[in-house]
């Protein structure tokens, strides 16, 4: 099942994509954390073309947002290029940062180039959304607290982030001016088939910058998996409907990794899409 939110005539309305490029308008009341588990066959929805609606957020609220770290490669790669070795404690713990989630944006919104930065990078990242409450989540359980999936981009200044990882208490400016995720939500009945019997998700993901190919990878290759990053940030802590954990840089995910020698950082104008055949495409220019 794909949820999205759409503005249409100036109303919020929650829908429900179909085959193709149409969708069911939800009625009125319909509890979206309940959507998945009830049977909606029967009720009244009004079907429209996707075509000159405007998609929002997914989500009805955004209580937090933990960005996770947890691509071997990626981490190993990002740190060679700054003349660092991995430290033990990566393989330790699944560490992460909170972002914020007042700047988050949807798909087809322009992203505003930040003045205080030289080198404006993406990150291609996927994002699970959890659809209930709990606390000390044991990783056998974790699963059934996700509610879906979709893709995001965990914007990046490096020049400041640069910065903010030699004082050690980082990144937090260089990432809090923008996070965007994808214009719907895969609900976990439609994404089982791609999740193996280690818990990893085998789903491809790509990002295009101005309609080149970038970067390529799997959501597979995680060194921590999603039901070992929810066991890790419910510890001692409740996590709550809403709550986004994402899954730090996929492999080969942003300039940083890539070489900004070669590929040279975003500037204004530029259209990333971060698109995959499960997930479907995140797109937003850089303005």
């Amino acid at each position: 099942m794909k949820i999205a939110r759409i503005n249409l005539e100036g109303k919020v309305k929650t829908v429900l994509i179909e085959s193709g490029d149409e969708f069911f308008i939800l009625d009125e009341g319909t509890d979206y954390y309940d959507i998945r588990d009830k049977n909606l066959q029967g009720k009244r929805l009004d079907r429209l073309s996707i075509e000159n609606n405007e998609f929002l957020v997914p989500l009805p609220e955004i209580t937090s947002i933990r960005d996770f770290y947890a691509f071997e490669d990626h981490v190993k790669r990002a740190r060679a290029r700054r003349g660092l070795e991995m430290v033990k404690e990566w393989y330790e713990i699944p560490a992460y940062y909170y972002s914020n989630t007042s700047m988050v944006y949807p798909s087809g919104s322009p992203i505003p180039y930040p003045y205080f930065t030289k080198e404006l990078d993406y990150e291609m990242e996927v994002a699970i959304i959890i659809g209930k409450e709990g606390i000390n989540i044991r990783r056998e359980e974790a699963l059934s607290y996700v509610f879906g999936m979709t893709l995001a981009n965990d914007w990046s200044a490096r020049d400041i982030q640069r910065k903010e990882m030699k004082i050690g208490l980082g990144p937090s400016k260089s990432k809090d001016f923008a996070t965007s995720i994808g214009p719907y939500i895969i609900t976990t009945d439609e994404i089982a088939e791609f999740i193996g019997h280690r818990d990893e998700f085998n789903i491809p993901v790509e990002t295009f910058v101005n309609g080149k190919r970038y970067s390529m990878g799997n959501v597979g290759d995680m060194h921590w998996s999603f039901p070992e990053l929810i066991e890790y940030a419910s510890r001692g802590t409740k996590l709550r409907k809403g709550d986004v954990i994402m899954s730090g840089t996929v492999s080969s995910g942003c300039i940083l990794e890539l070489g900004f020698e070669e590929y040279g950082w975003l500037k204004r104008g530029d259209i990333v899409s971060i698109r995959s055949p499960v997930l479907g495409e995140l797109v937003n220019k850089v303005v």
